[in-house]
């Protein structure tokens, strides 16, 4: 058996997550029909986290075994000829038999995009997260300082997440203005790993900081409480990106070329990290 790794992109629109599930269209379902249709045979794919419903993947690491004596290009083509539109297979390649995509990375990104007009983007649904009021950037950054660090995020975390360790090391937060089809403000949130929704949940709080609903200090409160009634609303999903999975440059090392960050900055952006 061979470990084969790809490297996708795809619009979560249409989906109900990445995970298979009974009588739903999701992510996972759609490459694992293609590999079938492919090959005759059921072949597992392994994730290298769960995206929810709606959310969007730049640079999503997932792989499978095959004992199929296909090349690397022969896999992207012949699965970019089965799958639909909004699922690119982007790149493939051969990795050890023990490689595991979600045990063996170390770190993840995820961007979140906010549109921050008077007007709605008819460009934008799905996409990014429309916000009409004006947004007090710099109070946001002022309260992001607060999280950064290894913390219990149990007050940033889905009521049904069953993630068994709620203490994550929360390690970048940064917030820049963009120029996008479907944004103009972008956060971008990078950690060992996260719980379910706490990306959405994070960016619902901070929002309510810059629509000055709560102080920027209220962030330590919220992290003690370890209450998720005492965070903010949880953001829509459209406006969810997963950026990039972080492995050991000797296992994984994508060429930068090949990575996708359409998100780019109009200003210095400011970071708040570790």
């Amino acid at each position: 058996m061979r470990t084969w790794l790809l490297l996708l992109t795809y619009c979560g629109t249409r989906y109900a997550g990445w995970q298979v599930q009974p009588n739903l269209l999701t992510i996972e379902g759609e490459i694992e029909k293609a590999l079938q249709q492919l090959t005759g045979t059921f072949h597992k794919l392994l994730g290298s986290g769960r995206t929810d419903a709606g959310v969007h993947a730049l640079n999503y690491p997932a792989h499978f075994q095959s004992s199929q004596n296909f090349t690397a290009i022969q896999w992207q083509k012949a699965l970019n000829g089965l799958l639909p539109p909004d699922i690119v297979v982007r790149n493939v390649v051969e990795k050890p038999t023990s490689f595991h995509a979600r045990h063996d990375s170390i770190g993840k990104r995820y961007a979140y995009l906010i549109h921050n007009s008077q007007q709605r983007n008819p460009f934008a649904e799905n996409h990014s997260w429309w916000i009409r009021q004006p947004l007090d950037v710099q109070a946001m950054r002022m309260a992001a300082q607060y999280l950064i660090g290894s913390y219990d995020f149990s007050s940033f975390r889905a009521s049904h997440c069953s993630g068994p360790d709620p203490v994550k090391e929360l390690r970048e937060i940064m917030i820049a203005k963009t120029v996008s089809p479907w944004g103009n403000l972008i956060m971008e949130f990078e950690a060992n790993s996260f719980l379910q929704h706490m990306v959405r949940i994070l960016t619902g709080t901070l929002v309510e900081v810059g629509l000055r609903k709560r102080e920027a200090i209220s962030m330590e409160e919220i992290l003690k409480q370890r209450d998720r009634t005492k965070a903010g609303k949880t953001a829509p999903p459209g406006g969810l990106y997963q950026l990039a999975v972080r492995y050991p440059t000797d296992l994984v090392g994508w060429p930068k070329e090949l990575l996708i960050n359409p998100f780019k900055t109009i200003e210095n952006p400011e970071g708040c990290s570790q």
